[in-house]
């Protein structure tokens, strides 16, 4: 473990292909990426593509087009908006026709064996101003189009033409100062590229891989305890999955005035935000934590382990999935467990975390309407009402992969575990391979791993009860397996119009109005703004004292402006109580239990 100078540093990794190839009559043999930044302060990236050797296709031309969509955030970006003055020649200088036939693609015509384009893309100041610029490939980069709408195969290089003293890190394969190579377009934009004059970085080895952790921007961060965090739970998941598929990985992060982290998961690299001022904040400081767990775990659940409509990718459209509970959520139960299990996280450290999620999931109005599985689906489409009838397969996935894992313990003795789930998809269905099928893929390696131990396969009840299915987690017959148990906590009861407010200048406006309740009976609506209580004005600041003095079942006049119409709601009022949900250790517990939950956390260290 060391502290490196960045002069002396330049990132790289053996390339990686990020799905099966398709065959395609229209292919690129090579295809030469250049970006530079003339002028940072104007956010525009400056592209010239290179494309030797394309065939033409029946029209006698070729199509490229910019990606809609970046692997792992499940939303339409549309990135090719943002394309400026592009132009193309040919390998004499001759100029071809280009122009748009679609929302994100343009056809250049004719085709010749040397095609070169160029075009500036506006990336915004955060990902380029004068001290820093983030080349997001699938922001940035077009491919060439092959079997529609897949890019097309074949090798890919990129130069980066950054400013004098700025310097470059990214998980790329270097074959000269600048310049990078990869074996196919998918694998060219999975890696982020960092330039900056301004980069700090620590670096460790783990069995004969090397770790790099590139921090740009000012903060108040101790880097060696950011490092000591690292390491040992990037030792406990490469020791979970037998090994590491890469012998580098670049942790990239980036300092902000925002509180809290996120992150984006790439094959051998990750890009994560923090709070760059927020060292001394603990609970901020276990969320950066979590944050880069989750994204590490990414590097097997979702890049290499996926169902099969996520690789291949087709950049093209949304690609839906009913299984991200499966590759987002569990890789949430995995980054807290490695935390625990490695001593990042005292042992209570992880069952408050898993109480925040139960505590999330049971208070969402959403519990008992959407499912894991149709979470993870409309994901590209979230209703417009989202916060009354959705939940988050983050968060219902995590809880689900904490249970499986127990239910599987406690089915085979402890022969067999979650743990074992997942090394067998990276077995069986790792990259190259073809993802596992989207309807019944990740069950049947469930019952497979149970029926090896000997124990009874059928899960049907499981997926059918609470992954496709609506009904309430019965938690303590799960967290009994190990000596747990869940603690419900009420709180003081308080009167309530059954709707979320807000103030903002005095003004009271409803938030979200759940399917149930005092204000959907009453038929308040999202943005009603509250004028008056039975007939007298009332302020933000006293509105909920005012409504709490009164009793449960009584009813309030609510004078509310809807748009420019007034009027006068009865509200029948309810009474809610908030509830404090604990993960505790049974003191009764059996030997058989204890025992359980050692071998699944393992042993406490602190």
């Amino acid at each position: 473990m060391r502290i490196t100078p960045f002069s002396t540093l330049l990132m790289c990794a053996t390339g990686m292909v990020a799905g099966a190839l398709l065959p395609s009559p229209v292919h690129a043999q090579e295809v030469a990426y250049s970006v530079s930044m003339p002028r940072p302060t104007s956010s525009l990236l400056h592209v010239e593509m290179e494309i030797r050797d394309a065939n033409a296709d029946a029209e006698g031309g070729i199509e490229i087009a910019m990606p809609a969509w970046s692997p792992g955030a499940y939303r339409i970006h549309s990135a090719a908006k943002n394309v400026t003055e592009l132009i193309a020649h040919d390998g004499q200088g001759a100029v071809l026709r280009a122009r748009m036939n679609g929302t994100s693609s343009w056809r250049i015509e004719p085709a010749a064996p040397v095609i070169r384009i160029a075009y500036k893309v506006y990336v915004g100041n955060s990902a380029l101003n004068d001290r820093h610029a983030a080349i997001n490939g699938t922001r940035t980069l077009m491919y060439v189009v092959g079997t529609a709408p897949y890019p097309a195969p074949g090798p890919v290089s990129l130069r980066v033409d950054s400013p004098p003293g700025w310097r470059i890190a990214t998980g790329l394969t270097a074959t000269s100062p600048g310049l990078f190579s990869a074996p196919d377009y998918d694998t060219l934009i999975d890696a982020p590229v960092e330039v900056s004059p301004e980069l700090e970085v620590v670096t460790f080895d783990l069995d004969g891989v090397t770790f790099e952790i590139v921090v740009h921007a000012r903060h108040n961060y101790d880097l060696n305890r950011l490092r000591d965090s690292i390491r040992p739970l990037v030792a406990e998941q490469v020791r979970m999955m037998g090994g590491a598929p890469f012998s580098r990985y670049v942790f990239l992060f980036h300092g902000s005035n925002r509180r809290g982290s996120g992150g984006l998961e790439h094959l051998n690299s990750t890009t994560i935000s923090f709070s760059r001022y927020a060292s001394d904040d603990e609970a901020l400081y276990r969320r950066f934590e979590f944050v880069i767990a989750h994204e590490f775990f990414h590097l097997w659940n979702v890049k290499r382990i996926r169902p099969e409509i996520l690789g291949p990718f087709d950049y093209s459209r949304p690609q839906h999935t009913r299984n991200l509970y499966v590759s987002e959520g569990m890789t949430s139960y995995y980054a807290s467990l490695s935390l625990a299990r490695s001593a990042v996280w005292e042992r209570q450290h992880f069952y408050e975390d898993l109480a925040r999620n139960i505590d999330e999931l049971q208070e969402q109005p959403g519990h008992l309407l959407t499912s894991a599985e149709m979470s993870s689906w409309l994901t590209w489409n979230r209703p417009d009402d989202a916060a009354d009838v959705s939940i988050s397969y983050y968060t219902k996935g995590q809880i689900l992969g904490t249970l499986l894992d127990l239910e599987l313990r406690a089915r085979t003795g402890n022969r067999q575990s979650l743990d074992d789930v997942f090394r067998h998809l990276m077995a069986t269905h790792g990259l190259p391979k073809p993802g596992f099928d989207e309807q019944r893929g990740f069950q049947d390696a469930v019952e497979l791993i149970a029926v090896e131990a000997g124990a009874s396969g059928n899960f049907n009840d499981f997926f059918g009860r609470y992954v496709s299915g609506l009904e309430e987690i019965p938690y303590d017959e799960f967290l009994g397996h190990v000596g747990l148990q869940l603690e419900i906590e009420p709180g003081e009861p308080h009167r309530s119009i059954g709707v979320a407010v807000g103030t903002r200048d005095g003004r009271i406006s409803v938030g979200n109005v759940p399917p149930t309740g005092a204000g959907f009976d009453a038929g308040l609506m999202p943005g009603d703004v509250i004028l008056a209580l039975d007939g007298e004005q009332i302020a933000g600041a006293e509105f909920a004292a005012r409504i709490d003095d009164r009793a449960a079942g009584d009813v309030a006049e609510l004078t509310v402006m809807r748009g420019d119409r007034m009027l006068t709601l009865s509200v029948v009022l309810q009474e809610e109580q908030e509830r404090t949900y604990r993960i505790t250790e049974d003191p009764e517990a059996s030997q058989s239990a204890r025992e359980l939950r050692e071998s699944w956390l393992g042993p406490q260290q602190r």
